[in-house]
């Protein structure tokens, strides 16, 4: 899984809040995946509010039955602040093949395309003296060290689709089409979609 950071003026991607932001939401995602807390970034479950490893294990994902390759592209849409903590919004897109095994033992891959869809909401707070660290960026999918510092999630919902996000569904709806995103809403193929490399990343030394 590779994830792809649109920079807006609502999140500065090389600031500690970039940082933090980045590295939870990739964290729950590859969470949800592997249905275990333990595919979290290190110090994913320092930074989690209680709850979060029954949150993961909701719904089953696809990769509990099937193998999948995606690349996850993520646009801050927009924020809130108050004091000590933020909420934010950010609309997600996604390139994903799942393999497909038929009875005769061959493998074929549906590659679906996910245009600007539920918004992913995240809410933290800035506690502790330890900031997360600024200007992380490289060609490595994941960091080897903790990206939170002391900071924590209040709230974490993965895709917003309640009443409540339905302005929210709508403002992602309408952003420009993904230009990453082939024409093609669903096909099949001997091979997946190639993984998009991630952006911005994370060092080369994994830090």
């Amino acid at each position: 899984m590779s994830f792809r950071w649109s920079p807006t003026n609502v999140l500065d991607l090389k600031s500690s809040e970039g940082t933090f932001v980045r590295a939870y939401t990739e964290s729950f995602e590859l969470a949800f995946e592997g249905q275990s807390m333990e595919w979290g970034y290190p110090g994913f479950a320092a930074a989690s509010p209680p709850g979060t490893d029954e949150r993961i294990r909701l719904v089953a994902s696809n990769s509990q039955t099937s193998r999948i390759v995606n690349t996850l592209f993520l646009f801050p849409l927009r924020r809130e602040d108050a004091a000590d903590r933020s909420r934010l919004t950010i609309c997600r897109s996604e390139l994903l093949s799942i393999e497909q095994r038929s009875d005769g033992g061959g493998v074929e891959w549906r590659n679906v395309r996910f245009p600007w869809g539920p918004p992913v909401t995240i809410e933290f707070v800035r506690t502790g003296q330890r900031l997360p660290p600024a200007d992380r960026r490289g060609t490595q999918t994941t960091p080897l060290t903790s990206m939170f510092g002391s900071w924590k999630v209040s709230y974490f919902d993965r895709l917003g689709v309640g009443p409540e996000n339905r302005a929210d569904v709508v403002a992602c709806n309408a952003l420009p089409p993904n230009p990453d995103l082939p024409r093609a809403g669903v096909e099949t193929g001997p091979e997946p979609w190639p993984v998009l490399p991630p952006s911005p990343g994370w060092p080369a030394n994994g830090l």
